[in-house]
């Protein structure tokens, strides 16, 4: 069965042709939608792939590394696209103490303007954190450090599985058990009462001025 670190000596391969959609079907065997290429940060080059099944996988390719690495020279992540939609965008996703107890982390988009800012911390993020409270251990993931976590914007959603290296202790996981996760966590933020309290908080958010959507 092929593994995340499987799949990271593809990511790897791929860098070598040119990055070309026929190529990358032809490593990763999947048909895919688009490819995106550019430099997330210096000394960083960045590729996102996106499948028709729905997959998204992030690659960053270290250009820059200290000459004792040269086996850690890139990483990814692979992501769900999925139909959550958000006024603002957050990445929220699942997080330990050091012993053991899991934990909500919570990001998001940043604004100039005060009161958006101020309506944000005190009724957006702890509105939010109350509906993702009940079911944030079912973010958690194989290991003591991986985990999963939700992206969302006004025009995208997507569900994640946080990145692999070649010194990740994920390497050798399935990856057939985290697309299988993946979707498993897709179907629970379909449920109706989870869909219905976060269209709730982005009804509440609607009455605020129209420059929220221009600001983050």
């Amino acid at each position: 069965m092929e593994t995340m670190g499987d799949l990271l000596e593809k990511v790897k391969e791929f860098a070598f042709h040119n990055f070309s959609q026929a190529e990358a079907e032809r490593i990763f065997g999947w048909s895919i939608t688009d490819i995106v290429k550019g430099t997330s940060e210096k000394d960083v080059s960045a590729v996102i792939i996106t499948f028709t099944n729905g997959l998204v996988l992030y690659a960053w390719y270290f250009l820059n590394m200290d000459p004792t690495e040269t086996g850690d020279t890139c990483e990814f992540k692979l992501g769900l696209r999925t139909d959550l939609r958000s006024r603002i965008k957050y990445n929220i996703f699942y997080s330990t103490y050091i012993h053991g107890q899991g934990y909500i982390r919570l990001s998001v988009a940043e604004t100039d303007n005060r009161m958006i800012r101020t309506m944000i911390e005190e009724f957006y993020v702890p509105s939010l954190k109350m509906v993702y409270k009940p079911i944030i251990l079912q973010f958690q993931g194989f290991f003591a450090k991986d985990y999963f976590g939700v992206e969302a914007d006004n025009t995208y959603g997507e569900i994640y599985y946080s990145s692999v290296r070649s010194r990740s202790e994920n390497k050798d996981l399935e990856v057939s058990k985290v697309i299988g996760r993946l979707h498993e966590l897709d179907c629970l933020l379909r449920e109706p009462e989870i869909r219905h309290n976060l269209a709730e908080i982005d009804l509440q958010l609607s009455l605020l001025p129209s420059m929220l959507g221009s600001s983050l």
